[in-house]
């Protein structure tokens, strides 16, 4: 009896494979009677359970693994993602290694070549990061694609100095890469590069404090920036400082604040450039130079920015039938704002909000943001005059702008930088000084004289052609309350 029913057992497992040996089961259970066919029927089915049981076990653990492979791999380029990377970096970095390892954030400029060249140069840009870096993989090294425009690769080397080589090459050879076939472009990586310490066991907070110093590198031409422990400790600061920006923001704390400028014949009030200040709840003011580079950095400048162009708008409206309806404000944007895809609907959208005479508003460009957007910006300026507002050139002469846009651009007025009010006082400097005006003035542009501070400064800048001044010899920044109680005296001692 147990010869047959080993037999009837292997000839149950041979069913579990596919292999029905019906026939063998019926003559096997014919031989033992009745009772020995119950046997071999239940051996069979609990064979036949544990062979499904098998081949499901087998099939789930193939799953998991795509699974897995899937959780860890990017869509788009099939590289790693953030989770590959921290499970490689809780895995592959032990502590007796920790010490050879950097970490290494890349960004793409995302901006920069969506604007120039079109979404399709940013995916190929990805795609061409991802490859690169994982053919310069060595032994012990991972990289993986963390954030849209974001890469991070575990550099492993002897020693601080061979790291910063290899992230240097790495980027020389991303370098190569082309935002458009058979055209030369600038760069359009940065990285941030931190040599790991035997307590950096968190990957998540590395790679965050990575990323947030390697935005400081936003509009530089810088690519690589070494990061210490000082460093990385002030991007846990920094996110504290973003977290109280926003509040701010829901709170109104920042004000609109007033310079005024002057009739160089005259000396009356024409306009003031708008400018912002942080007033916090405890009653303290918060100076630009403390929040401004940090919101650049993190993304909010263009919040920022129409933030304090409705504010404009809303005090034009509501200066519209006083004494000072006369009163031109100018707004500043910076090159990122304007040359944002909806920028001209945006600011149309606020502007149609108020009622004001549009051709109080001034719109301040910067040079950089004529140098480094051309095309967009040609065509957003082109727009703002359309709607009815006047366009100021700020900071004329600081080294970017070619004369020829002075041509090209629709504007109405420039503003000169104060670096050349600084060598009025030299011949070749005030012969700077008066060219420029001449120039602006040959192509029908009014000009300011930025920065003026000193009766010496002020009695030169007079003697010239230029149309308006400005400076903390006439006006300081105030809060609108003050600037209108000053605009009352100013004009009150002038008549």
């Amino acid at each position: 009896m147990n010869g047959k029913i080993m037999k009837f057992f292997v000839l149950s497992i041979l069913s579990t494979l596919f292999v029905p040996p019906v026939c063998a089961i019926e003559k096997e259970a014919s031989v033992m009677g009745a009772s020995g066919a119950y046997e071999l029927i239940l051996i069979a089915c609990c064979v036949c359970l544990l062979g499904v049981i098998a081949l499901i076990s087998r099939k789930l653990a193939n799953m998991k693994k795509r699974v897995e492979k899937s959780f860890m791999t990017d869509a788009d380029t099939g590289a790693g993602n953030l989770a590959y990377f921290e499970n490689s970096f809780n895995t592959d970095i032990t502590d007796e290694m920790r010490s050879r390892y950097s970490l290494l954030f890349l960004m793409i400029d995302s901006n920069y070549l969506s604007v120039y060249h079109g979404d399709d140069a940013f995916d190929r840009a990805v795609k061409y990061v991802a490859d690169a870096l994982k053919n310069i993989e060595r032994k012990g090294e991972f990289s993986a694609r963390i954030a849209e425009n974001g890469f991070a690769f575990a550099v492993c080397t002897a020693d601080k100095s061979s790291a910063e080589q290899r992230a240097k090459e790495m980027l020389e050879s991303l370098n190569l890469f082309l935002g458009t076939e058979n055209e030369s472009n600038r760069p359009y990586f940065h990285a941030a590069l931190y040599r790991l310490n035997h307590e950096d066991k968190n990957c998540g907070v590395l790679l965050y404090n990575l990323r947030k110093n390697c935005n400081r590198l936003q509009n530089s031409e810088t690519q690589l920036l070494i990061c210490d422990d000082n460093m990385m400790e002030n991007a846990v600061q920094e996110e504290l400082f973003i977290d109280k920006i926003e509040k701010a923001f829901e709170e109104e704390e920042f004000k609109l604040y007033l310079q005024f400028i002057v009739d160089n014949k005259t000396k009356k009030i024409t306009f003031a450039e708008a400018l912002s200040r942080w007033e916090d709840k405890n009653g303290d003011i918060i100076m630009p130079g403390k929040y401004l580079g940090v919101m650049e950095r993190n993304g909010m400048i263009t919040k920022l920015d129409y933030y304090m162009f409705e504010r404009v708008c809303k005090q034009l409206a509501a200066w519209r039938d006083t004494e000072f309806g006369h009163v031109m404000i100018s707004c500043n944007f910076t090159r990122v704002t304007i040359s944002g895809k909806s920028f001209i609907s945006k600011i149309k959208s606020i502007a149609d909000a108020y009622d004001f005479d549009r051709k109080n508003l001034l719109i301040e460009i910067t040079e950089d943001t004529v140098e480094h957007n051309m095309d967009v910006a040609m065509q957003n300026i082109k727009q703002m005059k359309e709607l009815g507002f006047r366009i100021a050139l700020d900071d004329m002469g600081s080294g970017y702008t070619s004369l020829i846009n002075l041509c090209e651009y629709p504007l109405d007025v420039v503003k000169i930088d104060r670096d050349i009010l600084l060598r009025i006082d030299k011949d070749n400097g005030k012969d700077l000084f008066v060219g420029i005006i001449f120039l602006a003035h040959s192509l029908n542009l009014e000009v300011v004289c930025e920065g003026v501070e000193t009766e010496t400064q002020n009695t030169m800048v007079s003697e010239t052609a230029c149309d308006y001044i400005q400076g903390w010899y006439y006006s300081r920044a105030m809060s609108i309350p003050n600037a209108e109680a000053f605009a009352r005296e100013y004009e009150e001692k002038l008549a």
